[in-house]
């Protein structure tokens, strides 16, 4: 694979303008998928407009496994550009592929989909807005379909219907043994009071 090597030094300006602002078009898909796919690709172009880290941008997918998704099947829906095999997997946040396990533990089946919906929802979990709007959702209720289809035993779980960053992080929390886990951009939030009371 014809790649380009990048390193810690290479900042984000640089590798925007190598990558380019389009990293893949998303064609007609079936009505059950289309919202998964917006969700994925609102991440990755989030990031390009530097919303996210930059680690977003290939949704924290280490390169190899990043290469998979080059392959026939992937090309007609996913048109990703050979860049984000070298984005650096060093960038990610600590709590980054824990919450990534979390999500793909309570999968819905093993598939590519769910896979790649697992890694956007823990990359948008680390953006500065509820995660309906880091996701480009329209609402809420739609985070809650994508759990439903997606996730559904973590959607089962929701049962005090909690905010959705604040429950994967309050389910990592319980998981890792450290209790009142938060997202790291809720000190900022304006609902910030509405969602953490006890705080």
């Amino acid at each position: 694979m014809n790649s380009i090597a990048m390193s810690n030094s290479v900042h984000r300006s640089d590798f925007l303008s190598l990558a380019g602002a389009h990293y893949f078009n998303a064609p007609a898909l079936d009505d059950y998928f289309k919202p998964a796919a917006l969700a994925i690709t609102h991440v990755m172009r989030a990031a390009d407009n530097g919303d996210f880290p930059l680690f977003a941008a290939t949704l924290g997918i280490p390169p190899k496994e990043f290469a998979i998704l080059l392959d026939d099947r992937s090309q007609p829906v996913f048109q990703f550009t050979e860049i984000h095999a070298d984005l650096l997997t060093d960038w990610l946040p600590g709590l980054f592929l824990p919450l990534v396990e979390l999500l793909w533990d309570y999968r819905s089946c093993d598939d590519r989909m769910d896979w790649l919906v697992s890694h956007a929802i823990a990359s948008a979990c680390f953006g500065n807005r509820h995660l309906w709007q880091d996701l480009g959702q329209p609402g809420r209720e739609d985070v809650s379909n994508l759990f439903s289809r997606h996730f559904s035993g973590l959607y089962g779980r929701n049962t005090q219907d909690l905010k959705w960053k604040r429950f994967l992080f309050e389910e990592l929390g319980k998981r890792l043994r450290r209790p009142n886990l938060k997202p790291p951009a809720c000190n900022g939030c304006d609902n910030y009071r509405s969602c953490f009371p006890s705080f």
